[in-house]
């Protein structure tokens, strides 16, 4: 498996220009708060992801790909979206 620190550094810079980031809970899963640039508003918190079904760079990939996807499908709604895992 991934180290917690190469885990962290692909998925915050897979987020740029948006502001990620990933904090690793005392259970092994993680969390990402997802920040706009400008002004730091918190646009989307997900909760409860799982480090081990993170292990290769296409399961990160997926991640943020779905991510994104919520991101630009809930841009009109409320300004914070917090999800528990999709992963």
């Amino acid at each position: 498996m991934m180290s917690i620190l190469e885990q962290r550094q692909i998925i915050e810079s897979a987020f740029l220009p948006l502001n990620c980031r990933c904090t690793v809970e005392a259970d092994d899963s993680m969390t990402l708060e997802i920040r706009a640039p400008r002004n730091d508003q918190v646009l989307m918190r997900v909760e409860g992801i799982q480090r081990g079904e993170l292990s290769s760079s296409r399961s990160i990939s997926q991640l943020v790909l779905r991510l994104r996807q919520q991101l630009v499908a809930h841009e009109t709604q409320s300004p914070t979206r917090q999800m528990s895992a999709l992963a």
